[in-house]
C-alpha cells in the first residue's frame, strides 16, 4: 500500500498554503521608468497624429499642378522628420469675388498641435477676412490684432497678397516673413519685401507694395523652413534656394530642383513651398 502524499513547507507545487497571503511584488524602478516612458510615447504620438490630422484636414494638399485665374500652382508641403515636429506652415491660394487672386503662406511659431491651431485660426481669419476686399497690409494689421488679443501665445510671419489675372500685378504686405523669390528670365531675384514686424511682436505698422509680373514669370513662396539650418546663416540659406531656383521657369521643375537641393535628409521644421507661374 503505498503512503499519502504530505505537502511540504510550501505546499503542492503551484498551490498557495492554505492562511498564507499572496503579497503582489512591487514594480522595480527601472519597471516604473519603463512605463512612463511608453504612456508619454504613446501620449506624444497622438498628438502629432491630431495634429497631422488637423493639417490634412485644412490645408489642400496637391499632387498636381493646378489652375488659378491667370496662374499654374504648384505646392509641396513636407513634415519634419522627428516624432512630435508638426509645425504651423500653411498657405492659401483663392479666387477671390472680385476675380482677384488671393495668395499667402505663413509659419506660426513651435511645433506639435498648438502650432497647428494657430495654423488653423490664422488661415481662417485670412480667408475670412479677404472676403472683404480689403488691402494686404489692412489684412496683415487685422491678423497681429487677432494674435495679440485672442492668440498671445503665439507668434507667427505672414506674407499675404492679391494677383490681378487682368494686369498680372502682384500687390502684398508681409509680417516678418521671408522675402518673395521671381524668376525671370532664368533669373532668381529677392523681391523687396514691405515694412511689416511679425505677428504678435509689437503694434508696428505695415505697408503694402507692388510688382509687374510678366507672362512666365515664377513667383516662390516659402516658409523657413526651406532655408534655414542649424550652422549656416539665412544668408546662405537664402543663396542656396536663389541658385537652385535659376534655369528654369518651369513650375514642377523648380519646385523639384530647389528641394533636391535644399531638402535636408532630417529636417527639424516644417517646410512649405509654393510656385506660382503667371501664364
Amino acid at each position: 500500500m503505498s503512503r499519502p502524499e504530505t505537502a511540504g513547507a510550501n505546499g503542492r507545487a503551484g498551490q498557495p498554503v492554505p492562511g498564507r497571503l499572496s503579497v503582489p511584488q512591487q514594480a522595480s524602478p527601472a519597471d516604473r521608468t519603463a512605463q512612463q516612458n511608453a504612456e508619454l510615447a504613446e501620449e506624444l504620438a497622438q498628438e502629432r497624429h491630431v495634429a497631422i490630422e488637423l493639417q490634412r484636414a485644412i490645408l489642400p494638399l496637391h499632387d498636381d499642378p493646378f489652375d488659378l485665374p491667370g496662374l499654374r500652382a504648384v505646392v509641396r508641403y513636407l513634415p519634419a522628420s522627428k516624432a512630435g515636429r508638426v509645425g504651423g506652415d500653411w498657405y492659401i491660394t483663392a479666387e477671390m469675388p472680385s476675380g482677384l487672386v488671393l495668395i499667402a503662406i505663413g509659419d506660426v511659431a513651435g511645433h506639435g498641435l498648438a502650432a497647428a491651431a494657430g495654423m488653423a485660426r490664422l488661415r481662417g481669419a485670412l480667408a475670412g477676412l479677404a472676403i472683404t476686399g480689403a488691402a494686404p497690409d489692412r489684412l496683415v494689421s487685422w491678423l497681429n490684432d487677432l494674435v495679440r488679443h485672442v492668440a498671445p501665445e503665439h507668434t507667427a510671419s505672414v506674407a499675404a497678397g492679391y494677383f490681378d489675372p487682368a494686369t498680372r500685378k502682384l500687390t502684398w504686405a508681409q509680417a516678418g516673413h521671408l522675402p518673395l523669390v521671381l524668376v525671370r528670365g532664368g533669373w532668381a531675384t529677392m523681391l523687396d519685401s514691405p515694412e511689416g514686424v511679425l505677428l504678435g511682436a509689437g503694434t508696428g505698422c505695415y505697408s503694402a507694395t507692388s510688382a509687374q509680373l510678366d507672362a512666365g514669370d515664377l513667383l516662390l513662396l516659402y516658409s523657413d523652413g526651406l532655408v534655414e539650418r542649424r550652422g549656416q546663416s539665412l544668408d546662405d540659406g537664402l543663396a542656396g534656394l536663389a541658385s537652385a531656383a535659376h534655369g528654369s521657369g518651369d513650375p514642377e521643375q523648380t519646385v523639384t530642383a530647389i528641394l533636391d537641393a535644399l531638402r535636408s535628409a532630417e529636417p527639424e521644421d516644417d517646410t512649405c513651398l509654393v510656385a506660382l507661374q503667371v501664364l
